[in-house]
């Protein structure tokens, strides 16, 4: 039996539903530049990278609402997993690069740098959560990423799964 070690039932199943609405919603967040925002191009190092869930990171470090810290590192953690299997494309060339605005598309090497190290950064951002929150913490990660992944890989037929799953896993095993 878990021991969520002082908080009660209602408030560790709020965290949890909060940590999965921000993970789903990180999952979908680094493709918002497929809709010309900002004139950034799809893959753009601005929305494929840590910067926003910093953001909001930083933003939560201001509130005392607890709840929110739950919807942060979910979103962390939802965007890691985005550039996950993004570090795992059919092929390497348009798209699947990674584009700095003003510079244009990087090459694979440093596309396959500036997903691996953003994608880290993520996982580092969406586990500072959880010493507090011990085994309601973890509990949250895995099972959120679980499902995320298990989505992700049945909605985009996805037949390199392996990629991603053993990157997020090895990351985030050896952050928490």
């Amino acid at each position: 039996m878990l021991d969520f070690a002082g908080p009660d039932l209602l408030t560790v199943a709020i965290g949890l539903v909060c940590f999965a609405l921000g993970a789903w919603l990180g999952t979908l967040f680094p493709d918002i530049d497929r809709f010309s925002i900002f004139h950034l191009r799809h893959r753009s190092i601005v929305t494929h990278s840590f910067l926003m869930p910093a953001l909001l990171w930083a933003g939560w470090a201001l509130t005392s609402v607890e709840w929110t810290g739950w919807l942060v590192t979910g979103f962390a953690a939802g965007v890691a997993l985005h550039l996950a299997f993004d570090l795992f494309p059919g092929k390497w060339r348009g798209f699947a690069l990674v584009d700095v605005p003003k510079l244009g598309r990087c090459t694979r090497s440093v596309s396959t740098f500036l997903l691996f190290s953003n994608l880290f950064l993520c996982v580092i951002i969406s586990v500072s959560f959880f010493p507090e929150h011990g085994p309601a913490g973890v509990l949250a990660y895995t099972a959120t990423l679980a499902a995320l992944y298990t989505y992700g890989v049945w909605a985009k037929k996805e037949h390199y799964a392996a990629g991603p799953l053993m990157t997020i896993l090895t990351l985030g095993g050896d952050a928490l």
